[in-house]
């Protein structure tokens, strides 16, 4: 064996630990040397440098009073204490606004320049150690202050939480008058100041769609984000295909609102619904010369009140990242049910879903009751007239021929414009002369046969349009029938229906099917609650991009069709979405347009 080669081995590993150790010994009482010969350069008592390191600055850095000047980086002095600033001739008190300083007498004595942590260490430990701090620089002592009100506002991830565990949505209540529906409502004119400006996009007047009470909103904020005086207001560009999506104005005027009266809109405002209001507006029609002069100019108005409540949140959905979008489960249509009958008496029965068909009758005696029923049946028996299927035409008149039964038609519908027109001759909430509505009924019943499917809802939409506008003759509507209309503004509703299918009970679909046609199936509670227009809660998830602004953007207001009165969106979904630091700040202008549909 070479044991001049093993010798070799067992050398380096034995001598090259030993030369490492040595080496650091070396540097470590090098440096040790150094640091010796600069605290006694600086000034420092030995006996400080015999301390463990950090000891001479034991009581500042135990609780946290020590304060290293780095630029925007200095940790915070305890509450109810100044802090040392190494800025020349000044002290700052905790509490006081970043860059707010309190000069000293000496102000323009200048501080020793700081280049490295290691300076600061040795101007703090000169300061400790004699009691004094060195010439050059003024004198700072900790002195007591008032506290500092260390509440924090949430984060702004709390912030959208908050906002959508607690959606404010609007409870509708029947019209009064502009004095008695209060600052929050949907449509009609706005109420606001003298000096107020309608906003327009591209030259165009926006459509005014809602304003809320800021008074009434802050009362059921839970994030302390929204407006807390004056009047929110919403304006929208409503001309289908037209602007860049971006077609909106949330404005907020601050109070008090005392002397506020209603705005009228520009001389040059749109038809609502521009090219489309023909066809979208309730009492319009297309077939008309000139349809879109006759299309309102505002939207139909009702009153609300803002109402919070607590959404709830399903523990499997919240596990899936679910619970960020809206839910149409049972659970969210009882909480809205809850809202919309707080504070009412409780219903004596709950209605049945299937309600009989009712004979076609005059349904009140004063009824066609005011201009705009004039329009809204003129415009239905246009409709009905220009698409009634041919079958069924020939079943209501076998005895004509084709070509006669066309003539006929062609005539009433010419009559039906005529009709139209006579309509638009006052303002929609004129009441008419008791012989003239029973003219128009007269006419309408002699061609019941075409008008008579639907005809109830027909009633019931100029009675929603009556109420609208504050029609002069509200005062001939039956209550029954007022009561009926105002039904489609609630928030929620509970029906009796036929209970649903299941295995267990019924079978197979095909018994229960027999059993529903036989009219045994029990009869059980349900409540149908759409998704409402609301401000906060969880936006609802469509075919559009809001998924990507859920977790770091508060919902400021979605619209869903038919969510208001006269809000025809189809089946799309409008959501306005705003983040935290731009609605705590008023930066209205941010608010992010999300047009969608399912």
């Amino acid at each position: 064996m070479r044991f001049d080669l093993l010798l070799a081995i067992l050398s380096s590993g034995i001598y090259a630990p030993l030369a490492l150790m040595a080496g650091g010994f070396i540097v470590a009482v090098g440096g040790l040397a150094a640091f010796l010969w600069r605290r006694k350069k600086a000034g420092a008592p030995v006996s400080d440098i015999d301390k463990a390191p950090g000891e001479a600055l034991e009581t500042e850095a135990e609780d946290e009073y020590a304060s290293i000047s780095v630029p925007a980086a200095a940790p915070e002095a305890p509450e109810g204490r100044r802090r040392r600033s190494l800025v020349s001739g000044a002290e700052r008190e905790t509490g006081t606004p970043a860059g707010e300083l309190r000069t000293d007498e000496d102000a323009d004595v200048e501080a020793p320049e700081l280049n490295t942590l290691e300076d600061v260490a040795v101007f703090d430990a000169q300061t400790d150690a004699s009691g004094e701090e060195p010439s050059d620089t003024v004198e700072a002592e900790w002195t007591e202050a008032e506290p500092e009100d260390l509440t924090e506002e949430p984060s702004e991830t709390t912030q959208v939480a908050l906002a959508r565990a607690n959606p404010i949505v609007f409870r509708q209540f029947m019209p009064q008058s502009p004095q008695e529906d209060g600052l929050s409502f949907y449509g009609g004119e706005p109420i606001g100041p003298s000096d107020f400006e309608w906003p327009r996009q591209e030259g165009t007047p926006l459509t005014f769609i809602m304003q809320w009470d800021c008074m009434q909103l802050a009362s059921q904020d839970a994030t302390g984000l929204l407006p807390k005086d004056g009047v929110l207001y919403c304006f929208l560009n409503l001309s289908w295909g037209e602007g860049d999506g971006n077609g909106h104005a949330f404005i907020h005027c601050t109070g008090p609102t005392d002397g506020w009266a209603p705005i009228s809109p520009p001389d040059d405002a749109p038809a609502i619904f521009g090219s489309e209001g023909a066809w979208q507006v309730i009492g319009c029609t297309s077939e008309v010369d000139n349809a879109d002069d006759y299309v309102p100019r505002i939207m139909p108005h009702f009153p609300f009140d803002p109402v919070a409540f607590d959404y709830p949140i399903n523990e499997a959905a919240k596990e899936q990242g679910e619970h960020r979008f809206w839910s149409d489960g049972v659970q969210t249509a009882e909480a809205l049910l809850a809202v919309e009958q707080r504070g009412k008496a409780e219903p004596s029965d709950i209605p049945d879903i299937e309600t009989p068909h009712q004979p076609f009758a005059r349904p009140f005696p004063a009824f066609p009751h005011d201009f705009g029923a004039i329009r809204v049946i003129a415009a239905k028996m246009i409709e009905v007239l220009s698409h009634l299927p041919e079958h069924k035409v020939e079943r209501l008149f076998p005895d004509l021929s084709k070509d006669e039964r066309e003539a006929l038609f062609a005539s009433w519908k010419d009559e039906a414009k005529e009709v139209y027109m006579l309509g638009t001759q006052r303002p929609i909430g004129h009441r008419v002369e008791q012989n003239i509505a029973d003219d128009i009924w007269q006419w309408v019943e002699d061609r019941k046969a075409v008008i008579d499917l639907g005809f109830q809802q027909t009633v019931l939409a100029s009675v929603e349009l009556s109420l609208c506008v504050g029609s002069s003759a509200l005062g001939s509507i039956p209550d029954e029938m007022i009561e009926r209309a105002m039904s489609n503004h609630v928030l929620a509703r509970e029906y009796m229906v036929d209970e649903s299918f299941g295995p267990d009970k019924h079978g197979s679909q095909d018994d229960w099917l027999q059993l529903k046609e036989a009219g045994k199936l029990e009869r059980v509670r349900a409540v149908m609650a759409p998704a409402p227009a609301r401000i906060f809660g969880p936006p609802s998830y469509v075919q559009g991009y809001v998924e990507e602004m859920v977790d770091d953007h508060i919902l400021l207001l979605e619209l869903p069709g038919g969510g208001g009165p006269g809000h025809h969106f189809g089946e799309g979904v409008l959501q306005y979405m705003i983040a935290p630091e731009d609605l705590a700040a008023g930066r209205f202008d941010q608010v992010k347009s999300v047009i969608s549909a399912y």
